[in-house]
């Protein structure tokens, strides 16, 4: 492992927009090939998935698009950690009824919140930040050993605020409300100062968008005050895209559209988040890498062509989620390389866009599951 985590903590200490597309292709390859290594000999059931499906040994792979990749639905089946003990464990939302268990120790842990720290200092900037969070509370006698991944997300942000402030709560009947008081807060600083307003796409859209109590607040934010959203998405893709749903936001706050982000990411990879400002694509960092495959070959598609996504990260060292292939699926929007570096967006289609609803669980062979 200290082999693996020295190559991981070299990358960390580089600006996560700025690795040049070379050094960050040869930097990425070692890591991962180092990451099939440890998990083969640290995870038996990974082992013999990746024995069972004859995929190259590491020194036949010359390319990040050589690395097999676990369909993220395997989590909802099998425990999968290359660890023993003292890890905490992520729980996905599982929409679909069954939850994925993602093991995360204190090393997988601190390498997240490494990233995650980057990242979002280039999102909003160094100085810390007031917080307006659309949510409850987290009670301190959440179970610290299993964290939900709506949670676990929001911990995450929350290492960068000064201040917290939550702006709903439950009424006597035990129905969650908007804070009055804490949105008269949000009214009155808004144009004192910047602040971030950030919450789960689906409460946001619940408590404040399609929220007829909430009055259309004609605010006037300063010019670095950030709303972030972030997951949830599958609760109202059905009915509302992300067009519409911008629009309601902006006529209930007043928000200019590319004060708006978008943020991906998904449980089985913590840590690694792509932004999105306003209409514009996810931006991919330089500690990950995102490809789309064709639906039936399972081939990379040319940039433009929707397919299944495929998220590499470098973080995870508890448990082998390093190269994923979710039920998402999606394109490349942007690819342009400036002076050596390379700024790569994606976007996901959701079920109002999708001509063909699938899962990749539909697609890949029988003999891809353990």
């Amino acid at each position: 492992m200290k082999k693996l985590k020295f190559l991981i903590d070299g990358l960390l200490k580089q600006d996560p927009y700025l690795i040049k597309k070379s050094n960050k292709k040869k930097i990425l390859l070692k890591i991962f090939k180092s990451q099939i290594k440890y998990h083969k000999k640290k995870c038996s059931t990974y082992n013999l998935w990746y024995k069972k499906n004859n995929f190259l040994d590491t020194s036949k792979i010359k390319k990040v698009s050589d690395i097999p990749f676990l369909p993220s639905s395997i989590f909802k089946n099998h425990d999968l950690k290359s660890i023993s003990s003292k890890y905490k464990i992520i729980q996905s939302s599982g929409s679909s009824g069954n939850k994925s268990n993602i093991y995360i120790d204190k090393t997988t842990s601190m390498l997240q919140r490494q990233a995650l720290t980057k990242i979002l200092t280039k999102v909003i900037g160094k100085k810390r930040k007031k917080f307006f969070i659309v949510d409850l509370p987290i009670l301190n006698s959440v179970n610290k050993i299993k964290l939900t991944a709506r949670n676990a997300g929001m911990a995450g942000y929350l290492m960068a605020a000064k201040d917290t402030i939550y702006l709903l709560k439950l009424n006597k009947n035990n129905e969650i409300i908007l804070d009055l008081k804490a949105l008269d807060i949000l009214q009155n600083l808004a144009s004192k100062e910047n602040f971030i307003i950030i919450g789960y796409t689906y409460m946001i859209w619940k408590h404040i968008c399609n929220n007829k109590k909430f009055k259309n607040l004609n605010l006037k934010f300063k010019k670095d005050t950030k709303l972030i959203h972030f997951g949830g998405w599958k609760k109202i893709e059905t009915f509302i895209n992300k067009d519409n749903f911008y629009k309601a936001l902006q006529g209930k706050l007043n928000i200019n559209i590319n004060s708006i982000l978008d943020i991906y990411g998904f449980s089985e990879q913590l840590g690694s988040i792509y932004y999105s400002k306003g209409n514009s694509g996810n931006i991919v960092n330089g500690y990950s890498e995102v490809l789309v495959r064709d639906f039936d070959s399972l081939k990379i598609v040319k940039d433009g062509k929707v397919g299944f996504l495929q998220f590499l990260s470098a973080l995870p060292i508890s448990y082998p989620g390093f190269s994923i292939l979710n039920d998402d699926i999606g394109y490349i929007s942007k690819r342009r390389i400036k002076s050596g570096f390379e700024h790569v967006e994606f976007k996901t289609l959701n079920r109002l866009d999708r001509l063909e609803p699938r899962g990749c669980g539909d697609t890949l062979p029988k003999n891809f599951y353990v």
